[in-house]
């Protein structure tokens, strides 16, 4: 039987790339090592991930912490799986947010962005005693955003039609 040389190139350079990490390695320090390991400047990743030079530089440096569709865009460039960076339930976890964050800054704009996300950080701040099940807390941080939406909407009604 024929072993897939891709496969194990890919599985010898992420076994290089992790042997340099630590086990609290920021993404993007597995970014780097990655790329480092095969050989890759930071332009060719930029390239073929399509994402801007400075975005992989403030992402490898640990000045930007990487979105859902940047660490999309990377594991593809890099030939791995998001798995690597993340695991699956914390990728759905941020693939949501993404979505929730990009649904209210199309619906309330920026400033709205920033409101829902003081409230989604405040709210997390309540789990600090660990006394909830992850269950319950993503359930009960789901009822905030929606709380969140309904309280956006009955605002525009008291809202005067020129600043809608």
């Amino acid at each position: 039987m024929k072993k897939d040389t891709n496969l194990l190139d890919t599985q010898d350079i992420r076994a290089e790339a992790a042997t340099a990490l630590t086990p609290n390695a920021t993404n993007g320090e597995k970014i780097k090592a990655l790329r480092t390991a095969q050989g890759m400047s930071m332009a060719e990743l930029s390239r073929r991930a399509s994402m801007s030079d400075r975005a992989i530089r403030y992402i490898e440096a640990g000045e930007r912490e990487p979105s859902v569709d940047a660490i999309q865009k990377i594991a593809a460039a890099l030939g791995v799986t998001t798995d690597y960076f993340m695991d699956d339930a914390t990728f759905q976890k941020e693939l949501s947010d993404d979505q929730f964050y990009a649904d209210v800054r199309k619906k309330y704009g920026s400033r709205g962005v920033a409101q829902a996300k003081k409230i989604k950080e405040q709210t997390s701040a309540l789990f600090a005693g660990g006394e909830l099940s992850e269950e319950d807390q993503a359930n009960f941080i789901k009822e905030m955003e929606a709380l969140f939406l309904d309280a956006k909407e009955e605002a525009k009604k008291f809202t005067p039609k020129k600043y809608l």
